[in-house]
């Protein structure tokens, strides 16, 4: 080989495209107090223990507006700065994607009327200069994605729920940070949070790309590296029904449990949901990284090694029609994912590691690589539910809002009984009169009542009573409605759960399940139920088999206040099944002869 001659690893390197990376970052405050504005709340004397302490100056007093100014940057100009370094620099393609809630905006334009000169003044100005820079694309620098405006749990709640919830984060955006741009066509799911069973409704609002929490793949493949120590439920084989890749690898350099997907789980794929009228909806994954966005979390460039961690994976990045994309989730406003030396020292840091390797890392936008690199139609895999690890490591049952009873009780589970029985309330009064003021603001109500922080603060009495004054507000209002007109609504069910949820298999600390399986719900009628049904079959059969849910009583809630109304819970046992597929579905019939059906799922017992 000559002096000068190219090393067998540099003309390997030649041979692969650069590895993409690009960000997302997320800023969500909620309204603390449904429903009342921040300034109100920060002067009433509402605020949550849980977010009481003690200010800079020693004083004892609700610390409500320390959380906010504390994280006046993130909320106000860090991020366009690290997006301009990245443009002033030369880099073409450079730019984050931003989700931003409909209740922080809220809060933030309260704070800034409360003091038009203050730290808030302005706030969006910058926000709304970075997204008209352009890539070499023509896309957003800075693409604020779409979002639930009160960070709804989407993987839990119904396809109007998930629409009304990004209609009005549409609207607001548009109010906000100006109609002159065109709406994401990407979304991040509130906790990164997904079920395929959401695809419908994201489809309809107009998406063509969700971000998904990559384990969520990873764990719905063939020979998946299970391990105890991802504190999570081994995944339920219905849903490994992705070939191996055969790409595994244990990362180093940072908290990775277990082998990832070196190259499959960093690369956009089609997902679909089939519903049970068998209409199929389809949309983009873009698959997050959840141990390299936890990394990159805690201060960005220098807290995670982009070198050694990422150049890993460059040994999977063979093919140069679909180049790795390793997305970087985090909280945009929180530890040192939020602080001044990330969006600043940091990410120049980062800046110019790019502009030293400019044939291995680039960084992007996600819709400018989607554009220059097309998913083929035939690539279509199944992701299991999930959020990030953010929540108790994102299970597939949603267990940081879905908690199991605790000494026969969980705050979670009262909560979803009251939300649905108000939700059934309100869709009530919308049949009889949508137009009408009280089932505007029913729904305003109620829409609050559904944001995730409300079951994330789990043991604190008021977090815990927040859906309930929400629900109790909504209701107040529905019900000067219904009675104007016929109940023309079917029951409102809660998406049917299961236990255990790896029936014959294994649980937690991969331990042993046992084989039967108890399918449970939550329903309530204006009208009253007469009867709920779990309907099933094998997998492949034609013939649904039916057996009724018969109710259960629930322990008194224990919320300040009390509902004013709350459903009940439905169940219903499925034994002596072995080795088996089934999908399953709740359907329920309230004395009007009104019938509603849950989505369907499915499960394998072994």
């Amino acid at each position: 080989m000559g002096k000068n001659a190219p090393s067998q690893k540099e003309e390997q390197q030649r041979e692969r495209p650069p590895i993409y990376i690009a960000f997302e970052w997320h800023m969500h405050q909620p309204i603390y107090h449904p429903y009342e504005t921040v300034t109100e709340t920060m002067n009433g004397g509402n605020t949550s223990s849980s977010v009481k302490g003690t200010l800079p100056d020693g004083k004892d007093t609700p610390d409500l507006r320390e959380i906010f100014y504390s994280r006046w940057g993130p909320y106000t100009t860090w991020v366009a700065d690290a997006i301009e370094s990245g443009k002033d620099a030369g880099l073409a393609d450079l730019g984050a994607s931003m989700s931003f809630s409909g209740s922080l905006i809220e809060n933030l334009n309260a704070l800034e009327e409360a003091d038009p000169n203050g730290t808030f003044k302005d706030w969006a100005n910058r926000f709304i200069e970075a997204r008209h820079w352009e890539t070499s694309e023509g896309n957003p620098r800075l693409d604020i994605v779409g979002f639930g405006y009160h960070h709804p749990l989407m993987g839990l709640i119904e396809y109007d729920d998930i629409r009304r919830s990004v209609a009005d984060h549409k609207q607001i955006v548009a109010e906000t940070f100006g109609d002159d741009v065109a709406y994401s066509k990407g979304i991040f799911p509130p906790e990164n949070a997904f079920s395929e069973r959401m695809i419908p409704a994201l489809v309809d609002e107009g998406f063509e790309w969700a971000l998904i929490d990559n384990v969520h793949l990873e764990r719905a493949c063939e020979n998946y590296p299970y391990t105890t120590g991802s504190n999570l439920k081994p995944p339920n084989p219905a849903d490994q029904q992705n070939p191996d890749p055969d790409d595994w690898v244990q990362l180093n350099g940072l908290w990775s449990p277990g082998k990832v997907s070196g190259g499959f789980a960093h690369r956009p794929h089609w997902v679909e949901y089939t519903d049970a009228n068998g209409r199929t909806s389809q949309m983009i994954g873009v698959f997050a990284d959840r141990y390299l966005g936890t990394e990159d979390a805690r201060g960005g460039f220098g807290a995670l090694n982009y070198e050694h961690v990422m150049s890993q994976l460059e040994k999977f990045n063979t093919d140069p029609d679909h180049p790795l994309l390793i997305v970087l989730p985090h909280d945009g406003d929180n530890y040192g994912g939020g602080s001044d030396s990330y969006y600043h020292h940091n990410f120049q840091r980062f800046v110019h590691w790019l502009q030293a390797n400019p044939g291995r890392f680039q960084c992007t936008t996600i819709q400018d690589y989607l554009d220059k690199f097309p998913v083929a139609d035939d690539d279509v895999v199944h992701v299991e539910p999930g959020s990030w690890s953010g929540a108790d490591n994102g299970d597939p049952e949603f267990k940081k809002w879905n908690g199991d009873p605790v000494n026969g009780y969980s705050p979670d589970r009262n909560s979803w009984a009251v939300i649905v029985a108000a939700k059934n309330r309100v869709r009530t009064a919308e049949a009889i009169d949508p137009d009408a003021p009280e089932t505007k603001e029913a729904w305003r109500f109620l829409d609050v009542g559904q944001t995730s922080c409300y079951w994330y603060w789990d043991g604190n009495t008021e977090w815990d009573s927040n859906p309930t004054l929400a629900a109790n507000q909504a209701v107040e209002q529905a019900d000067r409605i219904i009675g104007q007109g016929p109940d023309t609504m079917g029951p409102t069910l809660y998406l049917p759960q299961r236990d255990p949820y790896n029936p014959g298999g294994r649980g937690w600390g991969n331990k042993p399940e046992p084989e039967d399986v108890r399918i449970w719900t939550l329903g309530y009628d204006v009208s009253g139920i007469e009867r709920v049904d779990l309907k099933y079959r094998e997998v492949g059969e034609q013939d649904w088999q039916s057996t009724p849910m018969t109710a259960s009583p629930m322990p008194a809630p224990r919320t300040d206040p009390k509902p004013t109304y709350r459903g009940e819970e439905y169940g219903a046992e499925l034994t002596g099944l072995h080795d088996v597929t089934i999908e399953y579905y709740a359907e329920a019939q309230d004395t009007l002869g009104n019938i509603s059906q849950s989505d369907v799922q499915q499960v394998y017992i072994e």
